[in-house]
């Protein structure tokens, strides 16, 4: 009994091993970092606020004033933050 069992792990083994293989080898990689992937969806606002919110992104130089940021926006949102850190509302 012991004997069939060993027998039955070992095929078992032995199918599941290449098909993680395969799995492995299927697996995508990003091709972009994510700050590239979200500044790409910047579709609405002026070129300026695009290119702020996609200066944020990245970690250059933006302007530090929410208008100047795409609304909802990672960017906008921490300078939205910012300016209502004084508040109790």
């Amino acid at each position: 009994m012991s004997k069939i069992i060993a027998g039955l792990l070992a095929g078992a083994v032995a199918l599941a091993l290449p098909l993680a293989a395969e799995a492995a080898q299927k697996r995508k990689k990003p091709s972009k970092r994510a700050a590239q992937v979200a500044s790409d969806t910047y579709t609405t606002g002026t070129a300026r606020q695009r290119a702020n919110s996609r200066a944020y992104d990245r970690g250059e130089y933006y302007e530090q004033m929410s208008d100047a940021h795409v609304f909802g926006s990672r960017s906008w949102w921490y300078l939205k933050e910012r300016e209502m850190s004084g508040s109790r509302n």
